[in-house]
């Protein structure tokens, strides 16, 4: 018994010497998609849906009849957050990485290569979906080419950034959309409504996706005082 609680006392002497743990930085990115599994994701069945795998280190979301995604079934922050991820489109010639997200009590959807593959935009504001809002835009998407999206959600702000690897090697990033979101409703189309709070989907298209990530704000970014996010290191 004495034996042992010396060992013990060693023990504890020992352990109480150990430098402390860095405290857990709560602004961090953390992943989404572990590049492995769909840990943490369901696939909702619409009708007609492609097939969804994990391939390479990619989500990769097939092509459907129609409408093909997964929805995130851990909790998410319903603001301030930036979420980004790397996408392209393999097959189809339609929105191939739409990510649906939370803003405030509602949810939205960003939709990349719409309405014949190049509208941009959100679905829905005011009623109105990504063709026809004043969140729409054109953005000539190329197939197998990997593109970065940037999403930020504040109480009042939806910025969206798509960068896109250029001819010389360099990349270009643009800012697609820059919504002021105050009196404005935000809502979902019917197709993309399963996937809330936080999903992605394809229509008619193959899309694949890495680098799946999300971080929360800071304060300062929140207030207004930085209006740029954080540039992926």
């Amino acid at each position: 018994m004495r034996r042992f609680l010396i060992l013990l006392a060693v023990v504890f002497l020992a352990v109480s010497f150990l430098p402390a743990a860095e405290p857990k930085d709560e602004y961090a990115w953390q992943q989404l998609f572990d590049g492995k599994t769909l840990t943490g994701w369901s696939v909702p069945v619409f009708g007609g849906d492609g097939e969804v795998k994990v391939q390479d280190g990619n989500l990769v979301i097939g092509q459907g009849a129609m409408i093909t995604g997964v929805k995130y079934d851990k909790v998410f922050p319903r603001v301030n957050y930036e979420i980004r991820y790397e996408a392209k489109r393999t097959m189809g010639n339609d929105f191939f990485a739409a990510l649906t997200f939370p803003v405030n009590d509602g949810c939205c959807t960003f939709i990349n290569g719409g309405w014949g593959g190049g509208t941009v935009g959100l679905s829905c504001v005011d009623g109105m979906d990504a063709s026809e809002n004043e969140t729409s835009s054109f953005f000539s998407f190329t197939d197998n080419k990997w593109y970065k999206f940037r999403v930020f959600v504040t109480g009042t702000l939806i910025r969206v950034w798509i960068d896109e690897p250029t001819k010389d090697g360099k990349r270009k990033e643009t800012l697609v959309i820059d919504l002021k979101v105050e009196e404005k409703k935000i809502s979902l189309r019917d197709e993309t409504s399963q996937y809330q709070p936080l999903g992605i989907c394809t229509w008619v298209s193959e899309g694949r996706i890495r680098d799946l990530e999300y971080r929360k704000l800071k304060p300062e970014e929140v207030d207004g005082k930085t209006t740029e996010p954080k540039q992926k290191p």
